[in-house]
């Protein structure tokens, strides 16, 4: 109780001018009266004192070290706060004061932070062509009913995998599982199972890689759920101790996902359009190995029959959609839909039927689109006409709609092939203001003309029936995925016939979409803002995130280069236009996703041999980084970037520096950002201690060491000073010391400080978060120099397996922690083992990084090692060579890698001699 008492005193302190600091100091106190009113009544039913004790201890390790973050950040949440003082207490929150409203604020809070969507919307979707009966075949079929009832007595595989042709309706009978799966979870709610479901979309940028699948998920079972799911709220609350305000890959979702999902008694997952996914395969092994390890989860994937997919779910049980199965549904649907056409006798919609029937061959969107063309016409000859005229195979159906189009004015038939472009073109289906303002971008003024965007309506006459409108969404989309294929592959600038407006040119739509969003994200009302008003400028949003895709697409040319030499001319634009990027993106590491950015416009520039100075670049993230401590602690609708991510991209700005020569340059920028920040007689502000770390990290990089360590313990004045213990940017500086020391040669020094990090870490998260991993991986390397690579190896197995699951096999994180591993199988003789890892390492590194990087010639130089401590003298020859040739041309004669090969080069050679 002291403890708590001290700590908060120390806080009202501190902020004594802050009133919700003030506030969130009474709320401590509220909650130990609440905590000793609770005692005085476990005392009154005669518990013991150890009992209480020990509920006591759970008091203390979630409330208090909850409460002390959210003063760190600025933030009082009581929910979260009583959640746990009743936890701690053992008492049901059914039967507490107070508790009934504190389960629905903590779990909108939990929605919030995984960033709730409308999951629902293409179930609703595919709602419009589906009629009472549709797909009914499938609920009973043998397949279906097997993978249903048999899968609790292990007969049969969890995972049904349905595949069936581009429109052959696949959404639809996705459509009839789930509502069949969602009345019987209707019937018995008691025992019913979760049932969660995504539809993947390749023209929706968040709605097909795996991380959002799996959010997706996560966010579904937890709707369906009244009270927060336990371990999903204990991620909510580590993420908020780490100061993200959304999910995040830092998270570990997927590993998340199998905890979460493993609590719920049983879960039905249905996955739509997996062929559409950006990672086919990882969907496919997490899935799996879910279903593998949780024995209550059953899995339903409807996609096209792919090989990569077909390869990936072998042994599963699956089901084709034919033509023939597929042939009552459409009919249904036909017998519907034709009623509502204007035709006067049964005789002519029986024989409209019969025909479209027999056209649609098995086709569930050759049926809708026949329809929604159908409804065009102006009479009934009309309707007779174009029901025989209609030709038979989807993409003629899409070849007969655009040929029509040469009926209209020449200006409609403009709009309508630039509003299909654009649409086809964009990386997630646009809203109608956004739309309707690149619609009236102007090509040969370069300007936005608002006066000659066209109309809503005008777009939906010209464009039906390929296109998709969603009303709640007030967005649009093609209609399907095949509509862009046919595009892409049948109206190619070559294969068109006579009419030039039926050209589909990727190319020019690329390029007209890199003009307008670099002339958005120019704009002088929306440069200079980190928050912009997206009602009066609806663009500026998807032009932030997208500009630099679309110009690494486009041709390269004069005036283009042009546009993007005005916009980069103004530093704080640049660095204006970062933050307000990386504070809307939820990647684990978004300062690091700005640098894969500004490498594609490196390599557009490069087409026209006018790539820009890369050092500047990297000048405008550290511009962004200073930026961050003028900001509030919290913007509404923005994440915020903690110390441990800043850090972390620091550490690949240094190294980036390093390999252009620059560092000196980088240096310069943070001491100056200190010098600002004010830092006579160690007086800098908490909040610009992340600046004395960088320098220290910068320090180290330059090779002086022993000024990188008093930066360093500088910072750790400051925080043990204004911050209580175990702070997490104190377990940060403590590694960073730990480092240092193995540098100077301080290995027991170095491991003793990792250990009091690791310690600390262990004790607020799990072990595969990434404060831990990279702790672990500083004290394996404490140890090996201190020749015990056997006590070092386990450690760098552990955060290896954490990264390959987390980052990938060719993450660059990855790839360091191999390195780690082959030093300690070298020191352990394993020279063999140890000779085949670092050869991978090289692998990867050159289909990652390319041949001519820094990182990948450095892991020859470490491969040509191990080949002459092996005694293979003539191989570690070539292995140097080949390094010394690349490190010669990127970094010159000069660098100390060039001198480094070149010394080993000339022992090696007078070996062989």
């Amino acid at each position: 109780m002291a403890d708590i008492f001290s700590i908060s005193t120390r806080y009202g302190k501190m902020f004594s001018r802050e009133a919700h600091i003030i506030d969130a100091v009474a709320g401590i106190y509220q909650e130990v009266l609440v905590f000793l009113q609770r005692i005085e009544a476990l005392l009154a039913e005669r518990y013991s004192l150890q009992s209480i004790n020990r509920r006591y201890l759970c008091f203390q390790e979630e409330v208090t070290l909850t409460h002390r973050q959210n003063l760190e950040n600025h933030l009082v949440k009581q929910n979260t706060v009583d959640v746990a003082v009743l936890e701690a207490l053992g008492k049901n929150k059914r039967n507490t004061v107070g508790d009934s409203g504190d389960a629905p604020k903590t779990v909108q809070s939990i929605l919030a932070w995984l960033e709730w969507f409308d999951y629902d919307e293409p179930l609703r979707r595919t709602k419009t062509t589906r009629t009472s009966g549709t797909g009914a075949w499938l609920v009973e079929s043998p397949e279906f009913r097997y993978w249903l009832e048999n899968h609790d007595q292990g007969f049969c595989s969890p995972t049904l995998w349905i595949h069936g042709a581009p429109g052959v309706g696949k959404s639809v009978i996705c459509g009839t599982a789930i509502e069949y799966l969602q009345k019987k979870q209707a019937q018995n709610p008691s025992e019913a199972p979760t049932i969660a479901y995504f539809y993947c979309s390749s023209s929706f940028a968040t709605r097909c890689t795996p991380f959002d699948i799996c959010k997706g998920l996560i966010l579904q079972f937890q709707t369906q759920c009244q009270e927060p799911l336990p371990t999903l709220h204990a991620a909510y609350r580590n993420a908020d101790l780490h100061g993200r305000s959304h999910i995040s890959e830092a998270d570990d979702v997927f590993a998340l996902f199998c905890r979460v999902a493993g609590e719920l008694k049983s879960i039905y997952i249905i996955l739509d359009g997996l062929d559409e996914c950006t990672d086919i395969l990882a969907v496919i092994k997490w899935l799996l190995d879910a279903t593998s390890s949780i024995q209550s989860l059953r899995l339903i994937i409807l996609s096209r029959d792919t090989l990569e997919i077909r390869r990936g779910l072998t042994g599963s049980p699956s089901l084709d959609l034919t033509v023939d199965s597929m042939k009552p549904d459409i009919e249904m649907y036909l017998a519907k839909a034709v009623l509502s056409l204007p035709i006067d006798t049964q005789e002519m919609k029986t024989h409209v039927l019969n025909v479209l029937s027999r056209k649609a061959h098995g086709m569930f969107l050759y049926a809708v689109l026949s329809l929604q063309t159908l409804q065009q016409a102006s009479n009934i000859d009309e309707t007779l006409g174009m029901v025989e005229s209609t030709p038979t195979g989807i993409y003629n159906v899409y070849r007969m709609i655009l040929e029509r189009l040469n009926s209209e004015s020449c200006r409609r038939r403009c709009l309508a092939h630039k509003a299909l472009g654009i649409i086809s073109s964009s990386t997630r289906p646009l809203a109608w203001p956004e739309l309707r303002t690149a619609l009236s971008w102007n090509t040969d003024l370069q300007d936005f003309r608002p006066t000659s965007a066209p109309f809503k309506d005008a777009i939906l006459a010209i464009l039906c029936p390929l296109i998709e409108y969603r009303e709640e969404t007030d967005t649009f989309r093609l209609v399907h995925l095949s509509l862009y294929e046919y595009l892409l592959n049948e109206m190619k600038p070559h294969q068109a016939r006579q009419d030039e407006n039926h050209l589909f040119d990727v190319n020019v739509i690329q390029g007209e979409l890199a003009d307008m969003t670099l002339a958005e994200i120019a704009n002088d009302h929306t440069s200079g803002s980190i928050s912009v008003d997206s009602d009066q400028y609806p663009f500026a949003t998807y032009a932030t995130k997208n500009w630099c895709h679309h110009l690494s697409l486009s041709p390269y040319d004069l005036r283009r280069f042009q546009n993007y030499l005005d916009f980069t001319a103004h530093p704080d634009r640049r660095s204006t236009w970062i933050l307000r990027w990386l504070l809307s993106e939820d990647t684990s590491f978004p300062l690091q996703q700005i640098v894969k950015l500004q490498k594609k416009v490196q390599d557009w520039l490069e087409k026209g041999r006018s790539a820009t100075n890369s050092v500047e670049s990297l000048c405008d993230i550290q511009r962004a980084l200073f930026r961050l401590d003028d900001l509030p602690q919290r913007v509404p609708g923005l994440r915020m970037i903690s110390n441990f991510e800043r850090l972390v991209c620091v550490r690949d700005l240094a190294r980036e520096f390093t390999s252009a020569g620059k560092l000196d340059d980088g240096v310069r920028m943070f001491e100056d950002a200190l010098d600002r920040a004010g830092t006579a007689n160690y007086g800098i502000e908490l909040g610009s201690c992340w600046l004395l770390n960088s320098l220290g990290i910068l320090y180290d990089q330059q090779g002086n060491v022993t000024l990188a360590q008093e930066t360093q313990r500088r910072a750790l004045v400051c925080q043990t000073r204004k911050l209580p213990p175990g702070h997490l940017d104190i377990v940060l500086t403590l590694n960073e010391l730990g480092r240092l020391a193995r540098h100077l040669g301080h290995y027991r020094e170095a491991e003793s400080l990792h250990r009091e990090a690791l310690n600390i870490l262990q004790s607020l998260f799990e072990e595969t978060d990434l404060h831990v991993t990279w702790t672990k991986s500083a004290l394996g390397r404490s140890l090996l120099k201190q020749g015990r690579p056997s006590e070092a190896l386990p450690f760098h197995r552990q955060v290896l397996s954490i990264e390959v699951e987390r980052l990938g096999k060719d993450h660059p994180h990855t790839l360091w922690t191999m390195s780690d591993i082959v030093r300690c199988l070298r020191d352990l003789d394993r020279l063999d083992d140890a000779i085949t890892m670092q050869q991978e390492i090289v692998d990867r590194s050159e289909r990652v990084l390319g041949s001519q990087n820094p990182d990948t010639l450095w892991a020859m130089n470490s491969l040509g090692l191990l080949f002459e401590t092996a005694g293979n003298v003539t191989m570690a020859v070539n292995v140097q060579e080949t390094a010394y040739k690349g490190q010669i041309e990127i970094l010159g004669g000069n660098h100390l890698h060039c001198v480094w090969t070149r010394d080993v080069l000339q022992k090696l050679q007078a070996e062989e001699t």
